[in-house]
């Protein structure tokens, strides 16, 4: 179940996508300035006329980086947005990354909702609210 919400004003759509966010804040990157949420778009498909957004781009390491769940990666529809990735990066010179919840869980931690829910700047949207305040009045 993915739960999306705002963190330091910038929209985020599942843990996944947090947990390696505050994973690189960690290893020095800030939010919006060297850590672009949603910033580069790709064009892609037999007609190009489609674009791909890719999750984050660090522009200093010149790293496009696809935050996705396992289950999901070899979709076709995945499938050709990387493709379209890595011919972008090819052409410009710049690396495309898929990171997993293996990956995260590998490097890092993934963070539970339980636990994301009380890190400072996070605003939640509907479903996690719901989620949150069920579980506390379990407790």
């Amino acid at each position: 179940m993915a739960f999306s919400g705002t963190y330091r004003g910038i929209r985020f759509r599942s843990l996944l996508e947090l947990s390696l966010v505050r994973q690189l804040e960690d290893e020095g990157l800030v939010l919006g300035s060297t850590m672009l949420y949603e910033a580069t778009r790709v064009p892609y498909g037999k007609t190009r006329k489609r674009t791909y957004v890719v999750d984050l781009t660090l522009p200093q390491t010149r790293t496009l980086v696809e935050v996705k769940p396992s289950s999901r990666v070899s979709g076709r529809r995945n499938v050709e947005k990387r493709r379209a990735a890595e011919a972008w990066c090819l052409e410009n010179e710049w690396t495309y990354v898929i990171v997993t919840e293996r990956e995260i869980r590998e490097c890092g931690r993934l963070l539970t909702l339980k636990e994301a829910s009380i890190i400072p700047g996070i605003s939640w949207d509907g479903k996690a609210k719901r989620k949150i305040g069920r579980s506390k009045r379990r407790t």
